[in-house]
């Protein structure tokens, strides 16, 4: 029989939430938390992404095996798994347990529910959608066991006014990953490059110290009243056109909005620029960094690559070095290889790279990550 958890146990699962997102604890410990406060087997917090990809998906107790698998038949799909159909179809933070949308005659026929929830013996869930947006959504769960069965209305009690702290402590993080201008421009601070960070206006929010020196020291690029120019007339312009088109973002299928500018100097060689699109959100205000001109440098540097990667489209490190072999070739097969991963592991690693760089085709990729070198 169920029994009310007391309030430092409620407590622990929300300040463990907050410390998560800020990097000073473990989303996993925060699902273990929150499974052991609803009396079930374990805890789920999954991204949702467009074309029914995972972006990420992280489950305490099942381990690794069950991950692959889910990946493997489609889990993402709601066509296939009628967790994700049921949350995608309710508002954020509607709370539903299984027995609200699973009839006994969808559990005799339905694959998923048949193979893949059976052989891990989580037949049973309640779940809400914590964030919804055009592009996706983060869900939460708890899966129970058929000993645990449905969840009791005290559990659910509980789980439901959990769910809003969780998707405060969610917000926090996405806030911080998404990076303010100033955060980003402090990543590419540490390998000098020279980069200005601009809003959806094509204002600059932030700069590095190397750009500062660049635009101070009389040289071709110049920053007035926020905005990038250039001595000439005709340089200022594209470069306008530049950064309109990459904080604009493609409204239609065409050409990628990155573009590469040489700007012409009487006094010394001519600056390389590359005008790079950001990761857009759908709801803000607007002062978000939505594109960032990159003054190249003469020769390439795989640490410059990598940090810029990282800082300007918020890859992991994992994703980082899975982005460039693909670049120079490799196939996925070879890259789980050398990386001593699982070809899972790699492909849905592969899958949040073109989500994070808004591509949709390996030949996107190469040409958007090439503009950087």
């Amino acid at each position: 029989m169920a029994t009310t958890p007391n309030n430092d146990d409620w407590l622990a699962v929300a300040d463990a939430a907050q410390a998560a997102a800020v990097g000073a604890g473990a989303w996993l410990v925060v699902l273990e938390a929150l499974a052991a406060i609803t009396g079930s087997r374990a805890g789920e917090l999954i991204g949702l992404g467009a074309a029914n990809t995972v972006p990420f998906n992280w489950v305490s107790e099942l381990g690794p095996d069950w991950a692959e698998e889910f990946l493997a038949i489609g889990g993402g799909d709601p066509a296939v798994n009628p967790f994700v159909r049921a949350g995608a179809d309710i508002p954020a933070l509607t709370v539903l347990a299984s027995a609200d949308f699973i009839t006994r005659e969808e559990r005799r026929r339905n694959p998923f529910l048949i193979e893949h929830v059976r052989r891990f013996d989580i037949p049973y869930i309640c779940l809400t959608p914590l964030i919804k947006e055009r592009d996706g959504l983060v869900g939460l769960a708890v899966m129970r066991s058929s000993r645990q069965g449905e969840i009791g209305p005290l559990q659910r009690e509980v789980f439901a006014t959990l769910a809003p702290h969780l998707r405060a402590a969610v917000r926090t993080q996405m806030a911080l990953e998404n990076q303010g201008a100033q955060l980003m421009a402090g990543a590419l601070e540490a390998v000098s490059l020279a980069a200005f960070v601009c809003d959806r206006g094509g204002s600059v929010r932030a700069l590095t110290p190397a750009a500062e020196t660049l635009v101070s020291g009389g040289g071709p690029l110049r920053l007035r009243y926020g905005l990038l120019s250039t001595a000439s007339a005709g340089d200022s312009r594209a470069l306008r056109e530049a950064i309109g088109a990459a904080t604009d973002g493609l409204v239609r299928p065409g050409a990628p909005t990155a573009r590469t500018l040489l700007v012409r100097n009487e006094q010394a060689q001519p600056l390389v620029l590359e005008v790079v699109p950001l990761p857009r959100r759908e709801f803000a205000f607007g002062f978000e960094p939505r594109a960032l001109v990159v003054v190249r440098t003469q020769q390439a540097d795989p640490a410059r690559m990598r940090m810029l990667l990282r800082a300007a489209f918020g890859l992991t490190d994992a994703e980082t070095d899975v982005a460039l072999r693909l670049v120079e070739g490799q196939p996925p097969e070879a890259i789980a290889a050398g990386r001593g991963a699982s070809l899972g592991t790699v492909r849905t690693q592969i899958r949040a790279i073109y989500a994070k760089l808004d591509v949709h085709h390996l030949s996107e990729l190469v040409a958007r990550i090439n503009q950087l070198r």
